[in-house]
């Protein structure tokens, strides 16, 4: 492939999270439960709850890409407080994502989505950048958990999307 056009970055990227999100949560299982729900001082204090947060975040994001709409926000809401269930949870919303992405309906794109931030500012957005927001955000979460795992001992190794496996190129 010589360009890429939207739907191929969003194909991409969704193979990229699913690879991230596959190596992320095995490393999780691997520390075992104390260690996943001890208080770090992150964000949303333990890796357990940080888990949590990107799915939850996932969720809503899938929401306004298909219907323009998403429920109340609480960035504290908790999906799963089994690791399994959230787990096999991360697995569905993945290919979620990646259905949606792999959809041959792109009308979405065409939409406007206003939303308030929670700086109180009402913004008209275009759809296409809460798709760009859900990548954004599950890396901005993931290498907060990737530092602790670091300070633990434990290298993640390879991050870099065109490093990729089975890359939709």
């Amino acid at each position: 492939m010589s360009k890429m056009n939207f739907n191929d970055y969003g194909r991409c990227m969704a193979t990229y999270n699913s690879w991230q999100n596959a190596v992320l949560f095995d490393l999780c299982a691997e520390i075992g439960d104390e260690a996943r729900r001890l208080d770090r001082g992150m964000f949303f204090g333990a890796i357990h709850n940080t888990l949590n947060h990107l799915i939850y975040i996932d969720l809503r994001i899938l929401g306004i890409l298909r219907t323009g709409e998403a429920e109340a926000f609480d960035a504290r809401t908790i999906v799963e407080d089994d690791f399994d269930l959230l787990s096999a949870k991360r697995t569905e919303v993945d290919r979620d994502i990646m259905a949606f992405v792999n959809g041959s309906d792109h009308a979405w794109q065409d939409g406007i989505r206003e939303l308030q931030g929670l700086d109180g500012v009402v913004r008209k957005l275009p759809r296409q950048l809460f798709l760009m927001q859900l990548f954004n955000h599950q890396t901005h979460h993931r290498s907060q958990i990737t530092a602790e795992l670091h300070k633990m001992g434990i290298d993640y190794g390879i991050t870099d999307v065109p490093l990729t496996p089975d890359l939709p190129l």
